[in-house]
């Protein structure tokens, strides 16, 4: 069960609103809940953001994170190896489209990856149903600060 996860959105009169996904740390360690994922194909393609840049984008200044935040959600989808993009049920769910059931924007929410061992399908799924939405997925590392 993945609960340590904090998802927020930035809103910047630059860069519109931006929505973020992060673990949260524990145990001083930036994966948090999705260390399974630490040297994996998808974990790969989730950008480690300075923690002053996490920190300014908190207090309104987000043009340093978004410096760093890498390729848009979408464009990660399309960066999802072969291999991981089928969906598992695609044989056996009777709402199976081969149109929508892959990593793309209009994924829907039942999604179960593939060639994922069954304890991380939870976390793969998550990672990817939150670029399906547009948010950001990061992981921040170095010291944060806090004005006031």
């Amino acid at each position: 069960m993945l609960e340590h996860l904090n998802r927020f959105s930035l809103d910047s009169q630059e860069w519109g609103q931006i929505l973020v996904l992060r673990p949260i740390p524990i145990n001083g360690d930036i994966w948090g809940d999705f260390t399974v994922l630490k040297g994996t194909p998808i974990g790969n393609l989730i950008p480690v953001v300075s923690g002053e840049a996490y920190s300014n984008a908190m207090h309104g200044y987000v043009t340093p994170l978004m410096n760093e935040i890498g390729p848009d959600p979408h464009g990660l989808l399309k960066q999802i190896p072969k291999e991981y993009r089928t969906c598992q049920m695609s044989q056996s769910c009777i709402m199976y489209d081969i149109k929508t059931c892959y990593p793309c924007p209009k994924l829907p929410a039942c999604y179960v990856p593939s060639k994922v061992h069954s304890d991380d399908q939870e976390v793969v799924a998550v990672v990817i149903l939150a670029w399906v939405e547009g948010r950001y997925v990061i992981l921040v590392e170095g010291e944060e600060f806090s004005l006031g």
